[in-house]
């Protein structure tokens, strides 16, 4: 139930599946939820502009979960020194979070809404 989509045209200075499960255990620990409902995807596109220029290296992600508490500013500062330290040639303006709290009646796991 925690989604982390991360959209980025830096490269990673550590492996993809390092990265991807890096991210996922800190979720799943700074949210307190279970580590079998995290998702986290990477896309690299080349294709992105920050400040209007491609040659601008930076990150867009969202965060989505039924339910932050009072834990989204935290994760959000962990999420951004996390990406910091992961990706090559990325200035702190150019690391943008959206955080997204869905209802759980909008969100299906196998089949079956949660609330």
């Amino acid at each position: 139930m925690p989604f982390l989509k991360v959209c980025t045209n830096a490269e990673l200075k550590i492996s993809k599946e390092e990265f991807v499960e890096k991210a996922a255990e800190m979720i799943a620990v700074e949210l307190g939820k279970p580590i079998g409902y995290v998702v986290v995807l990477l896309n690299k596109n080349d294709n992105m502009s920050f400040g209007g220029k491609l040659t601008n290296k930076g990150i867009l992600s969202y965060m989505e979960s039924i339910g932050f508490g009072n834990k989204k500013e935290i994760l959000v500062s962990k999420l951004t020194d996390y990406f910091a330290s992961s990706f090559a040639n990325v200035e702190m303006r150019n690391i943008n979070i959206v955080t997204i709290d869905m209802p759980a009646s909008t969100v299906a796991i196998g089949g079956n809404f949660l609330g």
